[in-house]
């Protein structure tokens, strides 16, 4: 995936004792590492979190299975529907086709 390459993970988040939240991607002790403030509460922190560290690993199984469905080889069928679901979200992933 072309997409985050630059962007440090594991992200995280934590919470000020005035409620702010901040978001970090990659590690203190990295050389690169970035820090910025919000979202607004504690859940959508958490929500972003997970979706930065997830990010690599729906990448390549939306890759994987758009490599099945278009293998002649494999069993593998789905609806046009649902591939073109694939498709999008590989895109908004910044993959292209």
């Amino acid at each position: 995936m072309a997409a985050f390459k630059h962007l440090p993970l594991p992200a995280a988040f934590g919470e000020r004792p005035d409620g702010t939240t901040w978001v970090v991607c990659g590690r203190g002790d990295d050389a690169v590492a970035y820090m910025f403030e919000g979202p607004p509460n504690r859940e959508a922190a958490a929500d972003l979190v997970r979706a930065l560290n997830a990010f690599p690993a729906m990448g390549k199984a939306l890759l994987a299975v758009r490599d099945a469905c278009r293998d002649p080889d494999t069993d593998t069928a789905m609806p046009s529907a649902t591939g073109e679901l694939v498709e999008a979200a590989l895109a908004a992933m910044g993959e292209r086709s």
